[in-house]
């Protein structure tokens, strides 16, 4: 290297190398007072500064490395800490591997030996270059807030997801409350329809055209379409085989048909949306 050359500054490129296993890579060099640095090397004529960096990370250490992100930039000028009088920029990265630990292969001149530490047992070491120590303090820091973010995140979506179901079960318990509610008033308006509809289907007064029995009817078909509006339908039972969900056997009686046949409804029975609101009374043709 001329004189000249000695007096322009010196572009440099390294890797903090990370593992599957989150160790880091550190390097004994020998120009850097025997301190555990990370590898790299400089740039050379022409040559990309990615292409420097694989270059020299597989010349120092014998391995692949991917994902470079730029860590730190540095300056170093007339460093104490490097054996050389030298104005060095160096260009320093965080980057993976997939390489086993004991495959590294170091070339044995700028590089006499090499440890994998992770960020807390690099703290209990004094060997370690003032620079280097502070890469991994910077890589750390990123690590924990990283580890926060996504925690924070976790947290974040756990947080929307309780809030949703928290709607959902809000509007179920709402509309749940509104048809108890809506089914407690019509169970009790129920009994006065049915009652009226007993009084006014008399054989008695079948035939009677009286204007206020006609009235009366009338009543009861409003009674017929409100329940109707609140999607309450009667239960069928004259002719019906008897069925233990919707009817109540109120006695039997013998007849022609199908022993379990319903022959007379006591009682009318109502379902709203469904459910039975209220079995209907009936009496059933018993076995022969």
């Amino acid at each position: 290297m001329t004189d000249e050359e000695k007096k322009l500054p010196k572009i440099t490129v390294g890797a903090l190398i990370i593992n599957t296993n989150g160790k880091m890579l550190l390097v004994r060099c020998p120009k850097w007072q025997n301190k555990l640095v990370i590898p790299g090397g400089h740039v050379e004529w022409a040559e990309s500064i990615n292409e420097a960096l694989q270059r020299e990370i597989f010349e120092e250490v014998g391995i692949k490395i991917f994902e470079p992100k730029i860590l730190k930039i540095q300056e170093f000028i007339f460093s104490k800490d490097y054996l050389e009088d030298r104005h060095i920029i160096a260009l320093d990265y965080e980057v993976k591997t997939d390489v086993a630990e004991e495959d590294v292969k170091i070339d044995g001149k700028e590089i006499v030996g090499y440890v994998w530490l992770t960020p807390a047992e690099s703290e209990k070491r004094d060997d370690i270059e003032k620079t280097t120590r502070e890469y991994i303090r910077e890589y750390q820091r990123k690590v924990e807030e990283k580890s926060a973010l996504e925690e924070y995140k976790a947290g974040w979506q756990r947080a929307v997801a309780d809030y949703k179901n928290l709607q959902k079960e809000t509007s179920e318990r709402r509309q749940l409350l509104l048809e108890m509610s809506e089914q407690q008033i019509l169970e009790e308006f129920i009994p006065v329809y049915g009652h009226l509809k007993l009084a006014i289907n008399n054989e008695q007064l079948t035939n009677n055209k009286d204007p206020w029995l006609q009235g009366v009817r009338h009543v009861a078909k409003q009674f017929e379409s409100i329940l109707k509006a609140h999607k309450v339908e009667e239960i069928k039972t004259v002719g019906e085989k008897f069925d233990t969900k919707f009817h109540e056997a109120a006695g039997e009686e013998p007849g022609d048909g199908e022993p379990g046949t319903i022959t007379r409804e006591v009682d009318g029975g109502y379902v709203m949306g469904g459910r039975v609101i209220k079995p209907a009374k009936v009496i059933i043709i018993s076995e022969k």
